[in-house]
């Protein structure tokens, strides 16, 4: 049985997790599965990507008895979770299309980073996220401590990794950590409506914005200014531009597609 899943229709991929039986917890092949997954959906053809999770959790962290296994074995930590979280990470943020996560129950430990990475997120009144790698003696990792500090700052940051409170659905919006929080049964209607506004919308200049967004926490002020002139120039030689500009004028909903 394949552990992560990978479905495509019209322009959105979906990609989900898939060990229901364990809370998606994470083991190396699960995450080399989602790499994969990732991989196909650069496809120029997908325009979006919506990540979920089969279950009643989106993703527990880490595989605790697949932990064991390997202490049994006086193996150290996986290095094949390690790179495969890495890679995933890297995929999400880099893909040149919009990903929302959709995520409900539990998103802890490497599932609340692998959640934070996704350019956006969609909550059910049931999510309740939790940094808790410190019960079990581990220091964060998945992005979590790049991600989390530059949302709620370091104090809180630091609360959520050493005390490990877990943080409810309303608790996530009002941090800044999720975009909306909707009941359960609406979710999957909800994560329709938003991946499929996504897909209709300008997807190279989608792609422009995420550059920006990953660099504007490093550039000084004039990089950045620079940096946003440089793409700016090429998203106004596009055919969405002319699309969007021309759509304005004629006061009519504009019809992109992504070229």
């Amino acid at each position: 049985m394949k552990e992560v899943l990978y479905n495509k229709k019209n322009a959105v991929a979906t990609i989900t997790l898939n060990r229901p039986e364990t809370l998606n917890a994470m083991t190396g092949a699960m995450m080399g599965e989602f790499v994969s997954c990732m991989e196909e959906a650069k496809d120029p053809a997908v325009r979006a990507i919506v990540l979920k999770a089969n279950g009643r959790a989106f993703c527990a962290g880490g595989d605790l008895n697949y932990f064991k296994k390997l202490i049994d074995q006086e193996k150290v930590f996986s290095q094949d979770l390690l790179k495969n979280l890495v890679e995933a990470v890297s995929l999400i943020r880099t893909i040149e299309k919009p990903v929302l996560a959709c995520v409900q129950g539990a998103a802890a430990g490497a599932g609340a980073p692998l959640a934070l990475a996704c350019d956006m997120i969609l909550a059910s009144d049931n999510m309740k996220m939790s940094f808790a790698y410190a019960r079990i003696g581990l220091s964060p990792d998945g992005s979590a401590s790049f991600f989390l500090p530059r949302h709620i700052g370091l104090k809180k940051a630091a609360e959520l990794f050493m005390l490990c409170p877990q943080l409810s659905a309303t608790e996530a919006l009002q941090l800044g950590l999720v975009n909306w929080v909707v009941p359960q049964e609406e979710i999957e209607e909800k994560a329709n409506e938003i991946v499929n506004t996504l897909a209709e919308g300008p997807t190279q200049c989608y792609a422009r914005c995420k550059q920006l967004l990953n660099q504007a926490h490093n550039n000084d002020l004039m990089t950045q200014l620079h940096l946003e002139g440089d793409l700016i120039l090429e998203s106004s030689q596009t055919q969405d531009f002319k699309e969007g500009v021309q759509a304005f004028l004629e006061k009519r909903q504009p019809c992109f597609k992504g070229e």
